[in-house]
């Protein structure tokens, strides 16, 4: 059975709820997340379900049932993420994800607003589009992100992709969707310890080695 985050032992201080308010409101232009409702949310940061169980909200990368899981945890913005997807994860796909040997559980940790704008139009492409987005968006980054108009960027990318202006502005105003994309940014970092793009988790325990692909292949044939 998939895993809801559930409320527990602690609370994120005013400050930093202030500061996650302001990071992530929508562009001039457009409306500003709603989290006004989200006291449940913003209040606990801390979780009871494990780093590798697989929540509702989650995209899986292969076999659920494959014998090595990992937890990406990524910022849309984060030109280490998008190299790490463009190199060594590229690699894993093909030599352990399609053959059966792992999958890829792929959480949000968006570091700036436009981030979290990238994210909300991956997801607002569907769950069976959603890593052929995350691909686009990492391949495109340096492009959209270092545009003079982010967010109109995407909405090309978005027009690309399937995902019209409508749904893409409807998605920034989903405060469901704005939740669960803060509540993994919020509970990875206050109950995992990720304060790092990309962070990385194997079965369940934080990968501390290097990103390259040489590297992850010795460690996971250890295992």
């Amino acid at each position: 059975m998939m895993k809801r985050y559930t409320d527990t032992r602690s609370s994120i201080n005013e400050q930093k709820l202030t500061l996650t308010r302001r990071h992530f409101v929508a562009s001039s232009g457009l409306a500003p997340i709603a989290l006004g409702a989200a006291g449940a949310l913003l209040s606990p940061a801390l979780a009871q379900a494990g780093v590798g169980d697989i929540l509702e909200n989650d995209n899986v990368l292969g076999d659920p049932k494959a014998p090595i899981g990992l937890v990406e945890y990524a910022s849309l913005t984060c030109p280490h993420c998008a190299q790490f997807h463009q190199t060594a994860l590229k690699d894993i796909e093909e030599n352990y994800i399609k053959t059966g040997k792992a999958y890829l559980i792929y959480r949000d940790f968006p570091l700036d607003r436009y981030a979290f704008q990238a994210s909300v139009l991956a997801h607002a492409a569907g769950k069976q589009r959603f890593f052929a987005v995350l691909k686009i968006l990492f391949d495109k980054q340096a492009e959209w992100s270092a545009a003079s108009d982010p967010t109109a960027a995407l909405m090309k990318i978005g027009k690309m992709v399937g995902v019209s202006q409508a749904k893409f502005e409807a998605g920034l105003k989903d405060e469901k969707l704005g939740e669960s994309i803060l509540t993994d940014r919020m509970v990875g970092a206050n109950e995992y310890g990720v304060s790092s793009t990309p962070t990385l988790f194997v079965n369940g325990e934080k990968y501390e080695g290097s990103r390259d692909y040489a590297s992850l292949d010795k460690f996971l044939q250890d295992l």
